[in-house]
């Protein structure tokens, strides 16, 4: 046996519309095929993907889950960068030592950390925010 990609991540949610429309917003993931379960939700695809990377399951309270981060392999840090900023979150954007990546950092409406990660897309050095996010 051997792992050869991530194959979905799920998260809870108390605000499907607000979850939904982060995740759109920022990775440009969208609602696709989800079977017919008892518990709302939704399977949330790349574009031109053919499998839901994110799996959004919608709960009446937050009940422990996932507690330290999801990230996303993506390109395009100069208009993620600009996103970010305009939505006026708390962020964090820093390259990574002895790598040729940058990782972006903030948190989902759940307070899930949310991880971009660029690969050959150096970050300017006034861009740099080495904070940790909250």
């Amino acid at each position: 046996m051997s792992v050869i990609r991530l194959d979905h991540v799920t998260i809870r949610t108390t605000d499907l519309v607000a979850t939904l429309r982060f995740y759109e917003q920022f990775f440009g993931l969208r609602p696709g095929f989800r079977p017919d379960f008892s518990v709302g939700g939704a399977w949330l695809y790349a574009e031109g993907g053919d499998y839901p990377i994110l799996h959004v399951i919608e709960t009446d309270n937050n009940l422990p889950g996932m507690r330290d981060h999801v990230a996303f392999r993506v390109t395009g840090l100069a208009a993620y960068l600009d996103k970010v900023k305009a939505d006026g979150c708390a962020y964090m954007a820093i390259p990574v030592p002895g790598t040729n990546l940058v990782q972006v950092q903030h948190r989902d409406p759940n307070r899930l950390l949310v991880e971009a990660t660029f690969e050959g897309e150096p970050i300017e050095p006034g861009e740099i925010r080495d904070r940790q996010v909250a």
